[in-house]
């Protein structure tokens, strides 16, 4: 907007200093109007489109931190940068007046060579500030609508998936039972794609909810070893092309844990998943789980495979991420797995981090609390808890 269209407010009680300020402001291509005291200037800023009020501190009826005030405190008139005056010989002035709202000040005796230059900077800030908060607005606007947009069409979408898997595993029963072995593939194909795509579905309505805030988890007390057993059930065929065979080291099966089964379960499959995606076959996948000194639950999936850079571990556990995004990469997801894990740990009051070496591996740790964990008689082996907690460390 050029000065010539911008609209500034002049308040001061001294008559002389308002045809000055007036003058130079005039001179300089603004539009000036002007009020004797707070009261005033108030008033007028009510009926008008201002971009800038000035105001002297020392004012009667209404002074300069009272007119600031008052003008922060109307929804209409928030936004108007506010510049103060002041002569004052209290060094808290300035201070009051920007604990009042104030956006700069000018001290007098005035510098008139400097006065159009600091309006046209309170002026570009003011811009900016404003540029900065509608491109603020349309972000925030743009995420809830993409929330909103993926909760609505992971509903949408389970129905019909529900429907195609249920109708493809009765098409390869049937036939399996006549040993017609083409079209058993066939619907098998139909199966996997289903599934995969209901995983997809699935993940990105638990993104969704996370992105409102802790997701909710429905508690219940469980076994380690059932944990173990769902998460790695629904993966059999992903390990078995991939040639891996995952080595459990648990410090009991029997450990009792109240938390999400499902979610919890989900974690381990994701972190188990991501170890045989970006590594080679046949790579070393070692699940364990030990209790720290503090009590907590330590669950840790830990591979040989390439490991991560150490300047991409945040990239890798951004939402929607994956080191290489392009539709040229050889490998598939959304880039929700670790996300999700974290997200599932802070559901449960835990946490979760990633540690990784290059050509030597990755080691993903998810931490529950002790609260979670009931150690149940007998479940326990003879190691005690500190050589459990130094094997997590």
């Amino acid at each position: 907007m050029s000065d010539s269209a911008r609209v500034v407010l002049l308040a001061d009680d001294d008559p002389v200093m308002r045809e000055l300020a007036s003058a130079k402001l005039k001179e300089a291509g603004y539009s000036v109007t002007t009020a004797e005291d707070g009261a005033e200037a108030l008033a007028r800023l009510k009926k008008m489109d201002a971009d800038l009020v000035i105001s002297d501190i020392d004012m009667p009826n209404m002074n300069g931190y009272e007119l600031t005030e008052a003008i922060r405190k109307d929804e209409t008139l928030c936004e108007i940068p506010v510049m103060v005056i002041t002569a004052s010989d209290q060094s808290d002035a300035v201070d009051r007046a920007f604990a009042s709202g104030a956006t700069s000040f000018l001290a007098k005796p005035m510098n008139w060579s400097l006065f159009h230059h600091a309006v046209k900077f309170v002026l570009r800030a003011s811009d900016d500030r404003r540029e900065l908060k509608t491109a603020k607005d349309q972000a925030e606007a743009g995420a809830r609508f993409k929330d909103s947009l993926m909760s609505v069409m992971s509903h949408e979408l389970r129905t019909p998936l529900n429907a195609i898997i249920g109708f493809g595993q009765i098409l390869a029963e049937r036939f399996d039972q006549q040993q017609d072995n083409m079209h058993n593939e066939y619907a098998e194909y139909i199966i996997d794609g289903g599934r995969r795509l209901l995983n997809s579905v699935s993940d990105m309505l638990l993104a969704s909810d996370a992105r409102s805030g802790p997701i909710g988890i429905n508690e219940t007390d469980v076994f380690l070893g059932d944990i173990m057993e769902e998460a790695l059930g629904s993966i059999e065929k992903t390990l078995r092309l991939a040639e891996v065979t995952p080595v459990q080291r648990l410090c009991s099966e029997n450990l009792e844990i109240c938390c999400d089964r499902g979610l919890v379960a989900k974690a381990v499959r994701k972190l188990v998943d991501n170890s045989v995606k970006f590594s080679p076959k046949g790579v070393s996948v070692v699940i364990g789980a030990a209790l720290t000194r503090g009590g907590d639950l330590a669950i840790v999936v830990k591979d040989n495979g390439p490991g991560v850079k150490p300047e991409l571990l945040d990239k890798v556990t951004a939402p929607f991420e994956q080191i290489d995004m392009s539709f040229q990469r050889s490998r598939e997801g959304l880039g929700l797995g670790l996300p999700l894990v974290q997200a599932i740990a802070k559901a449960h009051g835990g946490s979760f981090r990633i540690d990784s070496v290059v050509n030597e591996g990755t080691r993903a740790i998810i931490v529950l609390p002790s609260r979670r964990v009931h150690e149940m008689p007998g479940s326990m082996p003879k190691q005690t808890k500190q050589e459990q907690g130094r094997e997590v460390a």
